[in-house]
């Protein structure tokens, strides 16, 4: 009897429980709101967000111009698991990283200790670099955590392709990169990123523990030494990770990360992407670039977007919750509704206010 209510209780407490509790960041700085954009356009803004034509009711989203906050919807301090989008932070802390020492690009997995232990790698594997991963280049071709469909699907043969050779949006390389880091800095990913990234920045809703490990399902599909780490965000949040890229890595007159890492990550080392990920014609490292609109973007699965337009120095943040414990997360992934925004969303929003910043700066040049 008592062993069936310490199960229950063990079952309960692994479906209920949420991966991660909301607390104010002590280091947190509130961001400036800007006056700029005409009542009727901040109005049209907002209709077309509560839309559920367009949005699932808990889309939240924050747009931010030169560090001011011009729109903002919904509940943006809720902590929400930015999916895919992590990967792009993810950049950002490999650039810091590597800034301050931790690492070399030129490093290959042999020479940072990485292996398998269920499947060890080949010599061929293992001469792959971390700037090989940040690219999507490793050709290292194992089933990973967390990974896509399209993935599984399309995933090439061991040894198919040399590393820095073939662009193969592969889990293995970006959850390999995590372990890279903390093996490099002896710090966890939240650590880490607390101390160079989240404080620097002034975010209000961060804290290490908003990383956490794993899915949250109790079977895996992979036998990868290398878990998959997810990143809790909120809405306000990733719109200021945002903002420090489009301002080349400076913040509140400080330069937190130096402008030739965000120039060198932000080119398109690849090209040849699948058509399910238009409107984006270039990967650079772990960001998704769209060349025809001059727009750097971070993507997750569940509407979790970040669209980066440095000419302006214009941020979209566009996030759905998709759940915190294992509960939720399902009810997301079984609900019929329409479950987000997506893509065509976050450029509309990015549209409307590309358009006015446009006509003020025309409208001052002919005064």
């Amino acid at each position: 009897m008592i062993l069936s209510l310490l199960a229950a209780l063990l079952v309960t407490h692994h479906f209920l429980l949420p991966r991660v509790w909301y607390r104010p960041s002590p280091y947190g700085t509130e961001l400036a709101r800007s006056a700029l954009l005409p009542d009727t356009l901040t109005k049209r803004l907002a209709a077309y967000v509560r839309d559920t034509t367009q949005y699932a009711p808990s889309q939240q989203v924050v747009i931010i111009h030169n560090e001011r906050i011009l729109f903002e919807e919904g509940d943006t301090r809720q902590l929400i698991n930015c999916h895919s989008a992590r990967k792009s932070i993810m950049n950002l802390l490999i650039g810091i990283a590597r800034e301050k020492g931790f690492l070399r690009l030129d490093e290959t997995l042999a020479q940072v200790g990485i292996d398998e232990s269920k499947t060890p790698l080949t010599p061929q594997e293992k001469s792959a670099t971390i700037r090989d991963l940040l690219m999507a280049r490793s050709g290292v071709y194992l089933p990973a955590e967390a990974e896509t469909d399209f993935a599984k699907a399309n995933r090439p043969k061991r040894g198919q392709y040399k590393p820095g050779e073939f662009y193969f949006y592969n889990n293995f390389d970006f959850n390999v990169l995590g372990a890279i880091l903390e093996k490099k800095t002896l710090l966890s990913i939240g650590e880490f990123m607390e101390t160079y990234l989240a404080k620097p920045l002034g975010l209000q809703d961060f804290s290490a523990a908003n990383v956490v490990y794993g899915n949250p399902w109790p079977i895996r599909d992979d036998q990868s030494d290398f878990r998959v780490y997810w990143m809790y965000v909120s809405a306000r949040d990733l719109a200021r990770i945002g903002a420090l890229v489009a301002q080349q890595g400076r913040w509140n007159n400080k330069q937190l990360v130096s402008p030739e890492w965000i120039a060198e990550s932000t080119k398109p080392y690849s090209t040849t992407l699948d058509n399910s990920m238009w409107p984006f014609d270039g990967y650079g490292y772990l960001w998704w670039i769209d060349k025809d609109a001059n727009t750097i973007w971070a993507d997750g699965y569940g509407g979790q977007f970040l669209l980066i337009d440095p000419q302006r120095n214009l941020v979209v943040s566009q996030q759905n919750f998709t759940g915190k414990s294992l509960l939720t997360s399902g009810l997301f992934l079984i609900r019929k509704q329409k479950r987000h925004g997506g893509r065509y969303q976050a450029m509309h929003l990015h549209e409307l206010v590309k358009n006015f910043l446009d006509q003020q700066v025309i409208g001052a040049a002919a005064r």
